[in-house]
């Protein structure tokens, strides 16, 4: 510490560079932190030609002096543009692709009253700028286009295979925007129809597309789909909120799912939590308790099952390990406490007993959200135990829908401090001004979404940041 802090006060700052390693012991915060502060241009940085960065000594005397802004600068172009997502499932509850939701600042809904100048925006910052589709993974994103916007060469700039054009099914099927549609069916783009009402929408345009999509909440009931559903087009229930909405839909003939019904919670008095979920969270208490790891290793032993999920977890990419870990000892001191209680938290969410399936849509919700609120914690409150804490309240606050038991009741046996408590039962304080960010944004609802990072010191650029970081978070998990 003292080369560091001697490089510290050495030559002119405008002539020195440290490593992002080197700042985050300068500055006593995670690399982490040091990543996400150069993201939002608290730090100047750049990288070398070999592909190294290198952090100008300058802004991390100016952090270290506590001169550095709450929030990162806005993009020039467009200071206020809100991302959101929802995802749809398959059959199989698997990520099928993302509806990417999208609103510049000052607009009033998620989607633009010019829906051409919407579209436009959505393909230059998403998909351009912020390269929305690389923080997707291998999800298809389903983007809003209009009958102006079928005419134009732009969406044939796409890549077919990643994108799906939503267009509204009250478009009115002239000749040529069916044309339009054949031109973009036969370069090998997909085609859904938004809102489509069976016996009400125009059935004209249906030949060309791939997908139909109902909102199940105010649909009527549907006529069995093969005599309204050409082949081979598959049908995306929208707006399931309810495990019981969702039967309905499979019932109907429905392919993908798209809505909240998973994250749903659904208390039952009486229900127990599964065994190998009390063993994650009875070793979760002893990491948030400090309890010795000796103990804690041993805790682990007992159930063979997380011992496999716990060393598969870590030896996957989200956790990006240099070498295979294989055994318990050596991965929780490689690990330490605070990433142990990060992938406990992962793993409770978890397929029992069957490591081989994919990631259950709770978990990837848990993630993203648990993710955002790291990213967002270090930007209002900077290093310290802040963003440990914001990503355990974003990952506990599904709990409910989990475990069907009282969220107050799980909390008692965490003996969690009293601010993240706070935030999950009662959305108090800094970190319940951060869950309820997060949940607006799960809404799409961009003006609580605005609001509420007003209030807390974020702006829209570091907002767009946290969410692509959080997208690219879920997507590795999804293949861990």
């Amino acid at each position: 510490m003292t080369g560091l802090r001697d490089l510290l006060q050495s030559k002119s700052a405008e002539e020195e560079v440290c490593s992002t390693r080197e700042a985050a012991e300068i500055l006593g915060v995670s690399l982490r932190t040091i990543q996400v502060w150069v993201d939002n241009g608290i730090l100047d940085a750049w990288k070398t030609a070999g592909g190294h960065r290198r952090v100008s000594l300058r802004s991390v005397r100016r952090v270290k002096e506590g001169q550095y802004p709450e929030a990162g600068p806005e993009s020039d172009a467009d200071p206020d543009v809100l991302l959101a997502y929802q995802p749809i499932l398959d059959k199989d509850q698997r990520t099928y692709g993302y509806e990417l939701l999208y609103r510049n600042g000052t607009a009033k809904r998620a989607r633009f009253q010019d829906p051409v100048a919407a579209t436009a925006k959505v393909i230059r910052v998403a998909f351009g700028e912020l390269g929305v589709l690389s923080a997707m993974g291998d999800a298809v994103c389903f983007v809003n286009v209009d009958a102006e916007l079928l005419s134009g060469d732009v969406l044939l700039t796409l890549p077919a295979d990643r994108i799906v054009l939503e267009v509204p099914a009250e478009t009115e099927p002239t000749d040529e925007v069916l044309d339009h549609c054949r031109r973009l069916h036969a370069a090998g783009h997909r085609l859904l129809l938004d809102n489509f009402v069976p016996g009400v929408s125009p059935a004209r345009l249906l030949p060309v597309t791939t997908f139909v999509k109902v909102d199940w909440r105010s649909a009527p009931p549907l006529p069995p789909i093969s005599s309204w559903l050409p082949s081979g087009t598959k049908l995306v229930a929208s707006r399931v909120e309810t495990p019981e909405a969702y039967a309905l839909a499979q019932q109907a003939g429905a392919s993908y799912f798209q809505g909240h019904y998973f994250a749903r919670p659904d208390i039952v008095r009486g229900t127990t939590v599964a065994p190998y979920r009390m063993t994650i969270l009875e070793v979760l208490a002893m990491t948030i308790a400090d309890a010795d790891l000796a103990d804690i290793e041993r805790r682990i032993k007992v159930d063979p099952a997380i011992c496999f999920s716990l060393l598969r977890l870590t030896n996957s990419a989200a956790f990006r390990s240099a070498r295979q870990i294989d055994n318990i000892r050596e991965m929780i001191l490689l690990l330490g406490r605070k990433n142990l209680q990060r992938w406990l938290q992962v793993l409770l969410f978890a397929h029992e007993g069957d490591p081989g399936r994919a990631p259950s849509p709770l978990l990837l919700a848990a993630a993203f959200r648990g993710r955002l609120l790291e990213y967002l914690a270090v930007l209002v409150q900077g290093g310290g135990n802040f963003p440990d804490k914001a990503f355990m309240v974003g990952m506990l606050s599904f709990l409910e829908a989990l475990l069907h038991v009282p969220l107050s009741d799980v909390l008692r046996g965490l003996h969690l401090s009293e601010d993240v408590t706070a935030a999950l039962l009662r959305r108090e304080g800094p970190l319940g001004d951060l869950l309820s960010l997060a949940e607006a944004l799960d809404r799409a609802d961009f003006e609580a979404v605005q609001a509420r990072a007003r209030s807390i010191g974020i702006g829209s650029e570091p907002l767009r940041s946290g969410f692509l970081d959080s997208m690219h978070f879920r997507s590795t998990l999804a293949h861990a």
